[in-house]
């Protein structure tokens, strides 16, 4: 009970997230820096996508960084 991905319109917040998270991912710190959101913020901005369809990926930790986040390649693209 797949159902398609909600494309945000060009020009908001939601499509620069999308952006941002496209490619090799960023921290929520430097994702909160970049839209001037709180960490809190950007936790729920994921919990958005996430119901919109994308498949927001946690990055795993080779060693202590911060973890980081992209958005998965779906098998639907």
């Amino acid at each position: 009970m797949t159902q398609g991905i909600d494309t945000p319109k060009p020009g908001t917040k939601e499509a620069a997230l999308v952006k941002a998270l496209t490619g090799s991912g960023k921290t929520v710190k430097q994702l909160g820096a970049l839209m001037n959101w709180q960490p809190h913020t950007v936790r729920a901005a994921f919990t958005r996508l996430r119901a919109g369809g994308y498949d927001v990926a946690h990055i795993p930790k080779t060693e202590k960084p911060p973890a980081r986040f992209r958005i998965a390649k779906s098998e639907a693209s």
